[in-house]
């Protein structure tokens, strides 16, 4: 697993509290289960971008990442907050 300097920006800007409960759903989903199984909070998302290819909710926390070709590499590439209908990356509304 990877994350892009984006993600690790995010994360670090996230409080301790914050931070262990996306860290650990994406232990939970991602490292332990397969990445690419789509379930009710872990899918492809609808409409293609250039960021990611996969979302992953944890209530208000969405997670987005990448799974390479054979499956063996997770880029996380994104970690925002959702408010509203809007999403949030590094405290500024971001445009997926």
């Amino acid at each position: 697993m990877e994350f892009a300097a984006t993600a690790l920006s995010a994360l670090a800007g996230m409080g301790k509290t914050d931070r262990k409960f996306v860290l650990e759903g994406i232990r939970i989903h991602l490292i332990e289960n397969d990445p690419s199984q789509v379930t009710r909070n872990k899918f492809v998302l609808k409409r293609p971008s250039v960021h990611a290819e996969r979302e992953l909710r944890l209530n208000n926390w969405r997670v987005f990442y990448t799974v390479m070709e054979d499956g063996a590499l997770i880029v996380i590439n994104h970690v925002g907050m959702k408010r509203n209908n809007k999403l949030f990356i590094a405290g500024e509304e971001f445009e997926l």
